[in-house]
């Protein structure tokens, strides 16, 4: 006898409704699925769909932790055609000089790689360049290579999704991030079935650097700044298709599950209870190649401090050796707390959280006295703690090809402008004397921290996952 589905059980299916989940990468996950999103979505009985060319067990530990299951899909992702690549390769440099010429901010361009050698690639850069440099006269031009780029996705790819889509039959799609251009025939794929797309803007750096890769029916954006960028760079983009949302990366510090004792951090870690706790923030070795240099200086430094301990967090996708001198030569000042993520493959895209890293990640910020970084947005998350963040802001050694004073004239920091957002940090001779102020009166530094944050980020911070659950579930309609 065939099942026949409650009236109650027939009304469920009927209104379920589903979103395919793009993951192009690991870094998204903390973000989108380990937030209070996928929670807000399974409220409104809206079923997820992944989309990944990270295998499934990256996902067992959302599906545990929101108890659900997920729907997953192995997705290869296939590379661009040359004529796609060069096409959206040239408007990318077009951009950059196009967003330098209206910002007067010469600091855009070095966002473009100098090409070096002969390989394939390097060869393409030139080419992109002068092709770039002559639609960069013209902003209709780049308007004109961005629709040719799309139009040189292979039909055969672009059909693969649209019958993977047809499929699944989703009411929407969302991106997790706008920065893989392998992603866009899977846009061209939804559009030709008017199927939504949503794509979130993954860091307040990326629009000025020319890095909206994808084509959506949405853009989701962190605050006001970020708004007006969007409304900066790309005046094709109408207004009503940017939705001020947040970002649920701050949503965790104001759950207060996570938060531990001091003193239980301190035993679980193997820190001094009774000194007071730096956090050294790492960048990536591209962001910031001198980063243990500047380890090695604060741990010098404070090498006569019996009451202060350096807790040194890596960044997440850096396993390198490159600290590893610098941590033996001062381990009795520096304890070691490494990010709590896993590795799939060596790229940057193989590396995602585990959900452990959220706690000690909050927890540092709770606990630690100030975060010491360059440039980073860690500085954000510790002033939700009301703990200020020290920028380093001296060059260790000449180097034609990187600078602190190149880093800190990028666009984004122009969103810090006229306020007391961090404490700068001009010479290793400040060191002491700086962090000695603060822990004598951290309110009297940075005292616009939490001014700067709101203006980068939407407030309230604790509502990100349920504007971007609401968008999503406007556009899966009724």
């Amino acid at each position: 006898m065939a099942f026949k589905p409650s009236k109650a059980i027939s009304r469920y299916m009927k209104v379920m409704k589903k979103v395919v989940f793009v993951v192009p990468d690991g870094v998204g996950i903390k973000n989108y699925l380990y937030s209070k999103l996928i929670t807000e979505l399974k409220s409104n009985n809206i079923q997820i769909i992944i989309w990944s060319p990270l295998p499934k067990v990256v996902f067992e530990e959302v599906e545990r932790l929101h108890n659900i299951t997920i729907e997953y899909k192995f997705i290869t992702l296939l590379p661009e055609s040359p004529l796609t690549r060069l096409y959206r390769e040239a408007t990318t440099y077009a951009r950059l000089i196009h967003n330098e010429i209206l910002k007067k901010n010469a600091s855009i361009l070095t966002n473009w790689p100098k090409p070096k050698g002969y390989s394939k690639r390097a060869c393409m850069q030139r080419m992109a360049e002068v092709l770039g440099t002559y639609l960069a006269k013209d902003y209709k031009r780049i308007l004109n290579y961005e629709a040719k780029s799309k139009n040189h996705w292979s039909e055969t790819v672009i059909a693969k999704y649209k019958a993977d889509l047809e499929a699944i039959a989703p009411q929407s799609v969302f991106i997790t991030h706008q920065r893989v251009a392998s992603l866009m025939p899977i846009c061209l794929a939804a559009k030709q079935l008017n199927i939504n797309v949503t794509s979130a803007i993954f860091s307040w750096d990326n629009l000025p650097k020319a890095r909206l890769c994808v084509t959506a029916d949405q853009y989701l954006v962190w605050g006001e700044w970020m708004l007006q960028e969007m409304a900066d760079y790309y005046p094709e983009i109408s207004a009503d298709k940017i939705k001020l949302v947040g970002t649920p990366q701050f949503e965790f510090y104001l759950e207060h599950k996570h938060i531990i004792t001091r003193e239980a951090f301190a035993n679980q870690y193997h820190l001094d209870y009774n000194k007071a706790w730096i956090c050294f923030s790492g960048d990536d070795e591209k962001t910031s190649p001198y980063d243990p240099q500047y380890l090695s200086d604060l741990a010098d430094s404070l090498q006569d401090r019996s009451d202060i301990q350096i807790i040194f967090r890596r960044c997440p996708v850096d396993f390198s050796d490159r600290y590893n001198q610098v941590i033996k030569q001062f381990q009795s000042h520096i304890v070691v707390i490494d990010p709590i993520w896993n590795k799939i493959d060596g790229n940057w895209g193989g590396y995602y959280p585990d959900y452990k890293d959220v706690n000690l990640q909050l927890n540092l910020a709770k606990h630690c006295e100030l975060v010491y970084n360059l440039g980073s947005t860690m500085a954000f998350d510790f002033s939700i703690f009301n703990k200020p963040c020290v920028y380093i802001n001296y060059d260790v050694e000449h180097n034609n090809d990187w600078s602190v004073n190149t880093i800190y004239q990028y666009q984004h920091f122009r969103s810090m402008k006229n306020l007391d957002g961090v404490v700068w940090l001009n010479s290793k001779d400040e060191i002491i004397k700086t962090i000695d102020q603060i822990l004598i009166s951290s309110t009297d530094m940075a005292k616009d921290k939490e001014q700067w944050r709101k203006k980068v980020v939407l407030h309230p911070l604790n509502e990100s996952s349920k504007n971007i659950a609401e968008n999503l579930i406007e556009n899966v309609g009724n």
